[in-house]
């Protein structure tokens, strides 16, 4: 980069990584104050509590990353603008390349690290952030949970015990989960331990009953839990039984395990094993998922080169720059809704999934298009004018209202 690209691709960048810190700062802290009953409730230490909530940490740089180039782009261009640094530029007969060419770069830097993100971090710390969980549920039922106190240890799971041992056994065990709101089932037995295994955490009853109630749909579809009709009921007897421990955070389905699309390598996603559970129960979200994590990072360089697109150019002191970023934030918007949307019809057909990768390259070769040639599309510069027009006019409208009537003059007459 020559001497000038450098600079601005230098205050773009710093603008970046600190719009990009503290926006993620901002929402990490929302989620962690979300999760503090682990610390409190849950009796965990303040290492397992950061080291689960900084397993999202990831997820969320890859989500704000392009609103943070977005911020960043938009303030650099309007501080070299309004420091007329735009102009002296323009007026050295230097091409539009000098300006936009350190925010390409800013935008490609962003995307990579995007597709770091998504394609490998994120997965691999949801993935993480599971076996935390599941050591949390175990942790909760083998030191948490009190004699003679129905504790819930998450919505629709209530355990309880008569009596713990001093060796880890806990006698008179209860255990009801009515997560599933078609089948409830009840655990009962005279003893249980927690038992750790290569496989995983298990919770191993003896002397017990498996009450399974089964609620059918009615006709039309509703659930009618009141109607003995509609509900049959199992009971098992066994002498030893064993629970996957797993299975209270949702990732193992009978005994195989079970993960969220979204926890699943990308590898996994491009050649799938035959017999993996989550492709076969959810086949349109994995496909979804996968594609969406190749596109996703994409949008940075939109967001860069749209922006770019609306101010990149040197404008008179004349024209409202505010109201070019508000309609280049109102178009990068649309595009990003636009991305979420045709994501969520790829769940239920692959004939969207060309149109995933074809919205952000389109996106991508105009914003290039209009600030390399130097044009603007017509429409957009009357959108621009139309709310210059509706600023003044609402501006004159708040300023009369604040304005102070003139004192009348009366003049005496001789």
């Amino acid at each position: 980069m020559k001497l000038i690209e450098r600079y601005i691709f230098m205050r773009a960048a710093t603008a970046f990584l600190m719009t990009v810190t503290i926006l993620t700062a901002i929402v990490w802290l929302t989620q962690a104050l979300r999760d503090m009953d682990l610390v409190t409730a849950k009796g965990q230490t303040i290492l397992i509590f950061i080291s689960m909530t900084s397993l999202v940490l990831p997820t969320l740089v890859m989500v704000i990353a392009p609103f943070a180039v977005l911020i960043a782009v938009a303030v650099t261009l309007n501080n070299l603008n309004a420091d007329s640094e735009l102009v002296v530029i323009n007026a050295t007969s230097a091409p539009p390349w000098v300006v936009v060419k350190p925010i390409i770069v800013l935008g490609l830097v962003a995307t990579l690290t995007g597709g770091f993100l998504s394609l490998y971090a994120a997965p691999q710390a949801l993935t993480s952030l599971r076996g935390f969980i599941t050591q949390v549920r175990a942790d909760l039922v083998a030191n948490i949970v009190k004699e003679g106190i129905f504790s819930e240890i998450e919505d629709g799971m209530t355990f309880h015990i008569q009596k713990r041992e001093p060796n880890g056994i806990m006698r008179g065990l209860f255990l009801s989960d009515e997560r599933d709101p078609k089948k409830h089932i009840v655990y009962s037995s005279e003893f249980a331990q927690i038992v750790e295994t290569p496989q995983g955490t298990f919770l191993r009853m003896e002397q017990g009953t498996i009450q399974q109630q089964q609620i059918k749909a009615a006709e039309d579809g509703e659930l009618d839990e009141t109607n003995p009709d509609f509900t049959t009921v199992n009971i098992i007897n066994f002498d030893s039984y064993a629970i996957d421990l797993s299975k209270f955070t949702g990732v193992s389905e009978g005994s195989v395990q079970y993960y969220k699309p979204r926890e699943l390598t990308t590898i996994t996603l491009l050649n799938p094993p035959k017999d993996n559970p989550t492709i076969k129960r959810e086949p349109g979200v994995a496909r979804s998922e996968l594609h969406d994590r190749f596109t996703n990072p994409l949008y940075n360089l939109v967001f860069a080169t749209i922006v770019a697109a609306f101010l990149a150019q040197v404008r008179t002191t004349r024209e409202r720059r505010g109201s070019a970023i508000f309609v280049a934030v109102i178009l990068v918007a649309a595009i990003r809704l636009a991305g979420f949307g045709i994501t969520s019809l790829a769940i239920r057909t692959p004939l969207v999934v060309p149109f995933m990768y074809a919205l952000p390259i389109i996106s991508i070769i105009l914003g290039l298009w209009m600030v390399l040639s130097g044009r603007r599309l017509t429409a957009m510069d009357n959108l621009i004018r139309i709310m210059e027009l509706f600023n003044d006019t609402i501006l004159h409208k708040v300023k009369g209202l604040f304005r102070k009537p003139k004192p009348e003059k009366r003049f005496l007459e001789s």
